[in-house]
């Protein structure tokens, strides 16, 4: 099984650092793509994969956008997870019992986009030796001003782990390990290192901005919908180009 890197799974908040009451914005290469995270100083946020999906919080809740050709579409995040945590293969018994995931320090802190951070290592201790060979590398960041940028992406991965629990439940230890590394701020880099295969960055720090946000970041673009029509949804997030499940911070 492929470790899978791009949803990032999520940080316990009361671990995390404090965040600076301030509006941030970071900007991150996701794939060739632009993520961009923006946080105000009362606690709103948007996590959007420009074009393709956003993910907005606002007054404490968290609602999923999709961009599709005749307008966005606006549902509650934590509904759709649920909606899909049902209709996610479970993983076999005797399969799920064999894995086990865990983490350990890099050999060496990193800089990336002019902020140093800590490497950890996201890897399979009992697996196929294949897998074991195979590991994720983690840069984080405490750094205060980010603190809140990784809260909103730690927010969005604790919903995509929930749901990913289906096929890689919590005796995996997958989630436990993810959300450790995650506890501790914010990320600027991940890459999935292969033995053999070229190195590979999914998703990299490229500048922090502290200036004002436009309150209408905040804004969801259309009525909230129902959340089975989700399903009606999917080619906007599947599409060619466009944003994938998989795809969720």
């Amino acid at each position: 099984m492929m470790l899978r890197t791009k949803l990032f799974p999520a940080a316990l908040l009361a671990l995390a650092p404090s965040p600076a009451l301030a509006d941030v914005t970071a900007r991150y290469g996701v794939d060739g793509k632009e993520l961009v995270v923006e946080v105000d100083e009362g606690g709103n946020s948007r996590v959007e994969l420009a074009g393709k999906f956003a993910i907005i919080r606002r007054d404490g809740t968290d609602y999923l956008v999709v961009h599709e050709k005749a307008g966005p579409k606006v549902f509650e995040f934590q509904a759709v997870a649920a909606l899909f945590k049902t209709a996610l293969p479970k993983a076999a018994a005797p399969e799920a019992e064999k894995m086990r995931f865990g983490i350990e320090p890099g050999p060496a802190s990193a800089a990336v986009a002019g902020r140093v951070g800590s490497v950890w290592l996201l890897r399979m201790v009992e697996g196929t030796e294949r897998n074991r060979k195979q590991h994720v590398e983690i840069v984080m960041s405490p750094d205060p001003q980010l603190a809140p940028v990784g809260q909103a992406i730690a927010r969005a991965a604790d919903v995509a782990l929930d749901f990913m629990g289906g096929f890689l439940p919590e005796s995996t230890q997958f989630g436990a390990s993810a959300r450790a590394i995650l506890a501790k701020g914010a990320p600027l880099r991940v890459q999935p290192i292969d033995s053999g295969k070229p190195d590979k960055t999914v998703l990299e720090l490229r500048s922090v901005d502290g200036a004002e946000i436009d309150p209408g970041h905040f804004v969801l673009p259309a009525p909230v919908t129902p959340t089975e029509e989700i399903f009606g949804s999917m080619d906007a997030l599947m599409r060619p180009g466009a944003g994938k499940i998989e795809n969720l911070p």
